[in-house]
């Protein structure tokens, strides 16, 4: 009698124990070192199961976000990454990341594709949005780079060191 209590005693420690591994905080852990290792694909995979198996939790908007950076990190995928910054607007919209992705989008429409008239969109799409709850600087930023969308470095004269 006393074996089988022992057994069972161990699987359930077992069980436990592989589950705790996939709690949400440990997959977005775990993600966030793989990429700190430059081993992208896998943290995608561990990101996307964070955000599949725990949709609700509050770690899914972050490791969605991650997803998005993770794209243009890892292969400049900037059109899947627009796509991913999307879903963090649109299914976590009072978190603070939805701040940050809302702002990505426009950046990478501006700064990685060139696509200035989507960039503007977002870009407004932030302002209406988040402008009273974001940073103070990230405002500020959007709102420079809603001035100076399409410019060149040399004809912004607060940008002009950079270029010289």
């Amino acid at each position: 009698m006393m074996p089988n209590r022992i057994t069972i005693s161990l699987s359930l420690l077992l069980i436990f124990l592989a589950c705790a591994k996939e709690s949400p905080a440990n997959l977005l852990s775990e993600s966030k070192e793989l990429i700190t290792e430059q081993k992208y694909s896998e943290a995608l995979e561990k990101l996307r199961l964070l955000v599949g198996k725990y949709p609700d939790g509050i770690e899914a908007a972050e490791g969605q976000y991650m997803i998005g950076d993770t794209y243009i990190a890892f292969n400049k995928n900037f059109e899947l990454a627009i796509k991913e910054y999307s879903k963090v607007v649109k299914h976590y919209p009072d978190s603070r990341f939805a701040i940050n992705a809302q702002f990505m989008i426009g950046y990478v429409f501006a700064n990685f594709v060139q696509d200035y008239e989507s960039a503007r969109i977002e870009y407004e799409r932030f302002l209406e949005l988040f402008e009273a709850e974001a940073d103070s600087g990230l405002v500020q930023s959007v709102k420079f780079e809603l001035q100076n969308l399409g410019k060149d470095l040399n004809d912004i004269p607060q940008l002009k060191h950079i270029s010289s």
